[in-house]
């Protein structure tokens, strides 16, 4: 069984062999028949070749061409992309500044309502966190009783309250003057003069 194996390596690798030798065989007999053809017809081969010599070189110029074009849309690509960086680095600079003028503006308004606070109150920095916890404690402080008046008091309620008052002032502007117009209060201010 071994040696029926082996000679069936031996055959296929002969076959192998044989094969790329017969390709070969062939490809040399190819180029032999048009060479020969060429020996023969040397006026054809030669315009033959011309014309291959041109193919290649036309194709060649065109692939030069469109590389070209192709740096140059690459070029103008970059140099777009380099204004837009310039001008995105130009708008971070100004957003930088205008950041520092915002803090600089804070730092005034800020310093500003404080010596205004200290004007009014008459107290100093040390002072100041003192006074307004004073402030917060008071029983009387006006925004507690203002939110504690706004929690206890519904929503309905307020609705009521606000239509009563509204109510309450159109019945006002009606007592004032019922029914006059401009014209009768013309009258009334003549008469009265008269």
């Amino acid at each position: 069984m071994e040696k029926e194996l082996g000679t069936a390596g031996e055959m296929v690798t002969a076959d192998l062999s044989g094969g790329f030798y017969n390709l070969k065989a062939a490809v040399y007999n190819f180029l032999g028949n048009i060479f020969s053809w060429l020996s023969t017809h040397q006026g054809l081969a030669l315009i033959f070749i011309l014309i291959v010599l041109g193919i290649v070189v036309w194709y060649i110029l065109r692939v030069r061409k469109h590389s070209k074009q192709f740096e140059k849309e690459v070029s103008s690509k970059n140099s777009e992309i380099g204004k837009k960086d310039a001008l995105i680095e130009e708008q971070k600079n100004k957003l930088v500044v205008l950041e520092k003028k915002l803090s600089d503006q804070q730092g005034v308004v800020s310093e500003a309502l404080l010596t205004t606070i200290k004007t009014l109150t008459g107290y100093d920095n040390d002072q100041l966190p003192i006074f307004f916890k004073f402030l917060t404690e008071i029983s009387g402080n006006p925004l507690k009783i203002a939110d504690t008046q706004a929690n206890t008091v519904p929503g309905s309620q307020l609705l009521e309250e606000e239509s009563d008052d509204s109510t309450e002032e159109n019945d006002a502007e009606e007592a004032i003057a019922p029914g006059t117009g401009p014209e009768e209060v013309v009258r009334t201010n003549k008469s009265g003069e008269e």
